[in-house]
């Protein structure tokens, strides 16, 4: 298939004006050198005709003006003119013509160094966030071959920078091309044996047409491009809408073998999950004495766009550290309305009690407390500044995000609230946005007094590298706590046998799975650095060690579960099993607290309660407080401590 584009354009043009140059140059040879023998006239123009090409034409600007004055014809002076002309262009060509040899050379030599078993990526799409991720890469070009696919067009020097860095850059708008052609058209990017693909298009809706290039699982069109087995599409989408429409999309391949593992990417979503994982939210808590009931999270939110919004739905996951702490979440904007009317849109009012100003989530869904809370407020003015005093003398913030796009609004805030909070000694983190002025934020970070107490969101340009995109470290630990909760083996008592399914293949589990499963996942993995700081103070507060906790309760010689190596087999029935729990301070606080924060999480995507589990219309009948659970679904609490046996299995790792 031959694609038209200004690449191809440019080289066809130059090929043109090279010919063009040479017949002009041959045809004002002829005429200047007329008077010559025909052997020695057809050496004399080609020499003249090649030395044109090469900036040292034989007859030069000067002859061609002293032969116009003996040659006054119209013909000949045209020919004369116009290879004055040529004289300029020649060189030109010959220039070009050089460049893209040497390109071409540089190819094959990156080519050529490549270990030929590199691991392929494939990147759709260039614009700002692919340079960040290209200029943050520091990965081995000769172990990794990273091709760059894009529709627009790349200026000539910055290929040839690419090449340099060892990036191979394929122009082509694949979605014009009939799907029979596709394999072909993108076999010199090797698809079809990389191991990720990201579609990094600024379009959410172009990624979209673009993950539907690749076949889905065995049912979907044959003339699609499979991709190689265990390789990973990553797709950005950052709109709440075309990510339920890609969700439906795959979830269609839901328990069966689909092809790729896919997984939605959004830049606010990683900002702020690397913003808790570096500034936990419970972090003015950590080594004191404050009983975990009493870690209340009291987030301020300044801004409300994607990246504040982010951050309000990562505290309803992260910020549960007891089945009774409080959340209570202050966002201000001076815009608040028409955002908080978009941002409500996802929640159901069947788990939320929402009025003008505020949503708390309902007492028959959840223990504890969750609140946010919407004021609408300009941050410049005094009132904000007077609001956030009056919370400081009653309720202090235990943590403040300031998410404003507006730098000088975003300094004016972040100095006025360390400067507020220094007043009280209160050390609560305080994060700002600083994604555009590169210059500043590097001052900010230094070592000076100015912003000593402030800590800055890390931009899109640190956020966004290829290291984190095709090994994410969070996406492994998804998986391996999926794998693990696929094959902890639950026994009954008087229940024959111990056998797990742990040969199972994990990645194949993965694909099986739907994407809000697999996010429901991730929450619990990323929850998992939360409980690394909360499980032993909460061992501690039942008075015991916990290490020794776990080996009592569910050891080998537990008294809820007993491990036998492969499997749990449990003391008694579930009756019995449930009343131990009920009995022990600790293993009832593990299981309030990890079935709060599904609760929190759930919510946060727009589950509500329903009589049966329904994933389409997102109900849940677990989706209530921890004693309604034991009441109407005793069978289920035994899996809220999942999360201690997966800990248990992968530290212990216990003789079979």
């Amino acid at each position: 298939m031959k694609h038209k584009d200004s690449r191809s354009n440019t080289t066809r043009l130059i090929f043109l004006l090279a010919v063009l140059s040479f017949l002009i140059a041959t045809a004002h040879g002829i005429n200047y050198y007329q008077s010559y023998e025909p052997f020695f006239k057809l050496l004399l123009v080609l020499q003249n005709s090649i030395n044109a090409f090469g900036f040292k034409a034989s007859v030069t600007i000067k002859d061609t003006v002293a032969f116009i004055k003996d040659n006054n014809s119209v013909i000949s002076k045209g020919i004369a003119y116009a290879y004055c002309i040529a004289v300029f262009t020649a060189p030109y060509c010959t220039l070009s013509f050089i460049y893209k040899f040497l390109e071409r050379i540089l190819r094959f030599i990156i080519f050529f160094r490549r270990n030929k078993n590199c691991r392929h990526v494939v990147v759709f799409g260039y614009n700002s966030d692919v340079r960040s991720m290209l200029r943050n890469d520091t990965s081995d070009p000769k172990k990794i071959c990273v091709h760059i696919v894009t529709a627009e067009p790349i200026a000539q020097e910055e290929v040839y920078g690419l090449n340099k860095s060892g990036y191979v850059i394929h122009t082509v708008d694949v979605l014009k091309a009939p799907e029979r052609e596709l394999e072909n058209l993108l076999e010199k990017t090797h698809i079809t044996d990389a191991t990720n693909i990201i579609l990094y298009e600024n379009s959410t809706i172009r990624n979209f047409s673009l993950l539907q290039l690749f076949r889905l699982n065995e049912k979907d069109s044959e003339e699609r491009i499979r991709l190689a087995e265990g390789a990973k599409v990553s797709c950005r989408c950052e709109d709440e809408g075309i990510g339920r429409l890609i969700a439906g999309y795959y979830n269609g391949a839901a328990g069966t073998d689909a092809f790729f593992d896919l997984e939605l990417m959004g830049l606010p979503e990683m900002q702020i999950h690397k913003m808790y994982a570096d500034h936990p939210l419970h972090t003015v808590y950590k080594d004191t004495d404050t009983p975990l009931k009493d870690w209340t999270v009291h987030l301020l939110v300044a801004g409300f766009g994607q990246l504040g919004q982010e951050a309000v739905i990562q505290a309803m996951n992260l910020g549960v550290v007891h089945k009774e702490n409080r959340i209570v979440i202050d966002v201000i904007d001076s815009s608040i309305k028409a955002k908080k009317a978009v941002f409500l849109n996802q929640f159901s009012p069947e788990t939320f009690d929402i009025t003008d100003n505020k949503a708390v989530m309902k007492s028959s869904a959840v223990d504890g407390l969750l609140e946010i809370n919407f004021f609408e407020l300009n941050i410049s003015h005094m009132n904000f500044y007077d609001m956030v005093r009056s919370k400081l003398e009653t309720d202090p913030y235990t943590y403040a995000v300031i998410a404003l796009s507006n730098i000088d609004l975003a300094v004016n805030c972040a100095v006025q609230l360390e400067e507020l909070f220094a007043e009280r000694e209160i050390k609560s983190p305080i994060l700002m946005r600083m994604d555009t002025d590169r210059r500043l934020a590097g001052y900010i970070t230094a070592d000076n007094d100015v912003l000593d107490d402030v800590d800055l969101i890390d931009d899109r340009s640190v956020v966004i590298t290829l290291d984190m995109i095709i090994d994410r470290r969070i996406d492994q630990s998804a998986k391996e706590y999926n794998h693990i909760y696929e094959n902890i083996s639950l026994l009954t008592a008087d229940e024959e046998g111990a056998a797990d399914n742990s040969d199972k293949d994990p990645e194949q589990e993965w694909n099986r799975l739907r994407l809000f499963r697999r996010s429901s996942s991730k929450a619990a993995a990323y929850h998992d650095k939360v409980k690394d700081d909360i499980l032993p103070k909460l061992a501690a507060e039942s008075g015991a060690d916990f290490s020794a906790k776990l080996e009592e309760l569910i050891g080998t010689d537990g008294k809820i579960m007993q491990y036998t190596g492969s499997a749990w087999r449990m003391r008694g029935s579930e009756e019995e099993l449930l009343e131990a729990m009920k009995k022990d301070s600790f293993a009832y606080g593990l299981a309030s607290l990890e079935h709060r924060r599904w609760c929190c999480y759930m919510a946060s995507i727009g589950w509500r309660y329903g009589d049966r589990k329904n994933d389409r219309f997102r109900r849940n009948p677990c989706i209530v407080t921890q004693d309604k659970l034991m009441e109407t679904r005793p069978e289920m609490c035994k899996y809220d401590l999942m999360s201690i046996m997966a800990r248990y299995r992968k530290s212990e790792k216990p003789e079979k």
